[in-house]
């Protein structure tokens, strides 16, 4: 295949207002070839969308870019900015993350495909309405010419992505540039975009640069991989050489901290990314690496190849400590030894309907969620899967009380529908969750210290009370006091998440309600946070209910699982069970389209392709 893109020793700085300047990107060099992905992973802010923003022009303003971006042989870091406006969105088509704001919501989902095509291409309006309508139909969009008309919001977050696509695709790009476009996705949709974005780049001969955070998601779509970390490539050369035999420690901890259910703890990473204005002198992975020695720090690695990757560690050429692809069936979890913690039984939830208009028939009721019964035991975890819409975040808000629902759910053998006064708010402190975007359930002008103390303050405990068990549990949750006098702001999205854990913690609960707690974050600050929950349902016999649309994280941490479809309990069982003999064509689909093929075997790599 003839390369679309090459980038030599691409580098970008940044300008600082003293006049000094930091090295954001150093030296990337890799090339995608025409039919081909190739993948740009690494942990948030190694460099990734920084490189990708430099590639089209996108810096701001203090920020430049040197090297060579080569697109078809011309070199785009030489174009005037008004030619550089045309190859965007004309030769290079770009797909985000958040398609819902990246779209404008006050226009029409085709008129806004439209615009890109009629600005790139001079076309009529009835030539972009055509062009508009096919491209609906060929990114899968149901229904697509009636579809035009329709508003962003009308749309599921899969759906927004296809828009996007199309958008991409309107002007028939030679690279289309996907910067983590399907995170925050559930596993069908994800792996719908994933498979689309393959087909497209195979039909069209389209080279894809696929940036994400986490490496298994590519196995079985990209051609070459490229592993970024700090500012600099560690290792890179052709994927299933790769994935077969990582070279570089990091590469290895990023693959070790996917998520498996046959593994007890996940593989860490210790600190952090360094700072780009204190980089180390040597190779910055070595402050976090365990393999370091002494020249490790001394000076950075020269690049050395075996096999078909590229890497630049010392210890390169020692045989990898990651674990081979599973090939056997996970046997069967045992039952939880532990008491009955929380029952439920037959919890019910439905929405009422307001109609917008002047009819004067009320409309029945959306079913969210069909009676549904479990049990919950000490030290336990209840996994809850389903695709978006299948009624997850319904079930764990009924069992928090916070919406309205019929059945009974009982904590400690108590009915929590006849509680009042205290003894409600006794047990609501039982009971305690943590959410996706743990930013949006704090106070961004409160100190972190005050935000985890703050149910403390509730349950009138002393100042200097508070203040010491805050600090204890920051220590538990592996923070410490350094974040005690920050504001949310000031601190990572896994900080914040496990802020949250503490903050759930310090009411001393029973059980914490987890909805989609790790759907946004690297794969390392996800094994850290998962390694931390196992060792408080083993420590302190905290029970769980795990709401996500994560399969491999759900099978690693959960005992029970409940499958759940528009509102209806599809299977339920012990998770080994599920996993091993799935009984209906449901969740063997979830099960497919989560499960990366480093832990479902290399018989299942074509399925997840397909």
């Amino acid at each position: 295949m003839s390369p679309v893109l090459d980038l030599d020793r691409l580098s970008v700085t940044l300008r600082r207002r003293d006049g000094t300047r930091l090295a954001l990107l150093e030296g990337l060099s890799l090339s995608v070839a025409a039919g081909e992905m190739t993948a740009l992973v690494g942990e948030s802010g190694s460099g990734k969308t920084i490189a990708a923003l430099g590639m089209i022009g996108l810096l701001p303003r203090r920020a430049e870019a040197t090297g060579r971006v080569l697109l078809a042989g011309t070199d785009l870091l030489t174009l005037p900015r008004e030619k550089m406006r045309r190859v965007r969105g004309g030769e290079i088509g770009m797909v985000f993350q958040n398609p819902l704001a990246a779209l404008n919501p006050a226009m029409r989902v085709g008129r806004q495909v439209e615009e890109v095509y009629r600005l790139h291409t001079g076309a009529g309006p009835d030539a972009a309405r055509a062009q508009a309508r096919a491209l609906f139909d060929e990114v899968g969009i149901p229904r697509g010419a009636e579809r035009l008309d329709d508003f962003p919001h009308q749309f599921s977050g899969g759906m927004r992505q296809r828009v996007m696509i199309a958008m991409a695709l309107a002007c028939g790009p030679r690279l289309l540039i996907a910067d983590e476009p399907t995170t925050g996705l559930d596993a069908l949709v994800a792996r719908q975009i994933l498979a689309l974005i393959t087909r497209l780049c195979r039909e069209r001969g389209m080279g894809v640069l696929f940036i994400t955070h986490d490496l298994s998601i590519v196995e079985a779509h990209a051609a070459r991989v490229t592993v970024l970390y700090a500012g600099r490539a560690v290792e890179w050369g052709r994927a299933a050489d790769l994935f077969a035999t990582p070279r570089h420690p990091y590469t290895r901890a990023l693959l070790g901290a996917v998520p498996g259910p046959e593994q007890a703890r996940l593989v860490t990473i210790p600190g952090t990314l360094p700072d780009p204005a204190a980089f180390p002198p040597g190779c910055r992975f070595a402050p976090r690496c365990v393999l370091r020695e002494a020249a490790c720090e001394a000076g950075f690695p020269a690049t050395d190849t075996l096999g078909g990757t590229a890497f630049a560690c010392r210890r390169g050429r020692e045989p990898s400590p990651v674990p081979e692809r599973n090939t056997t069936r996970v046997a069967p979890q045992v039952e939880a030894a532990g008491e009955p913690v929380l029952e439920v039984s037959e919890l019910r939830v439905e929405y009422d309907r307001r109609r917008s208009d002047f009819a004067f028939r009320r409309p029945p009721p959306l079913l969210a969620l069909a009676p549904v019964s479990f049990t919950l035991r000490r030290g336990e975890c209840l996994g809850v899967v389903g695709e978006s819409g299948s009624g997850k975040s319904s079930l764990g808000r009924a069992v928090l009380q916070m919406l309205a629902h019929e059945g009974t759910v009982r904590l400690g053998g108590a009915d929590l529908e006849r509680m009042r006064g205290k003894a409600l708010a006794a047990a609501r402190r039982r009971i305690q969750a943590v959410f996706q975007d743990p930013r949006e359930s704090m106070n961004p002008r409160m100190r972190i210290g005050d935000i985890v103390a703050e149910p403390l303050r509730l349950a009138g405990v002393r100042k200097h009370e508070r203040r010491a068990q805050a600090a204890a549990l920051l220590d538990r949750v592996g923070l410490g006091a350094r974040l005690f006098d920050l504001l949310p702001g000031q601190v990572s999205g896994g900080e914040a998440q496990r802020v949250a854990i503490a903050r759930a913690l310090v009411a001393a609960p029973d059980v914490i309600v987890l909805d989609e707690p790790t759907s946004s974050l690297d794969v390392s600050t996800q094994a850290l946070l998962l390694n931390l929950l196992k060792d408080l349902a083993s420590d302190e016999g905290l029970s769980y209910i795990l709401i996500s649309h994560d399969i491999a994280t759900v099978f690693h941490m959960a005992d029970r699982l409940l499958v759940l479809r528009e509102g209806h309990v599809i299977e339920a069982g012990v998770a080994g069970d599920l996993l091993a003999g799935a009984k209906s064509d449901y969740t063997k689909e979830l099960i497919a389209a989560g499960a990366s093929a480093r832990w479902r075997g290399p018989e299942h790599t074509e399925e997840l392709s397909s």
